[in-house]
């Protein structure tokens, strides 16, 4: 397991990077029709949203320390 000790603003700004990237990921999974390319962008896709749900719970949590 890896672990990374962000401040908050680079938190932030890693937020705003996979919210991007899911945008840029819904656009191109219906854009494609390689069923294998799909799947994968699809799985790359639930990756970053698990990602991006850890990152709202840690500024949460950050919010509440203050």
């Amino acid at each position: 397991m890896i672990q990374l000790n962000l401040t908050t603003n680079e938190t932030l700004i890693l937020r705003d990077l996979a919210e991007t990237c899911l945008t840029d990921l819904r656009v191109e999974i219906t854009s494609t029709d390689n069923i294998g390319y799909k799947a994968m962008l699809k799985r790359r896709k639930d990756i970053i949203s698990m990602l991006l749900q850890a990152i709202n719970e840690a500024l949460e949590v950050e919010t509440e320390e203050l």
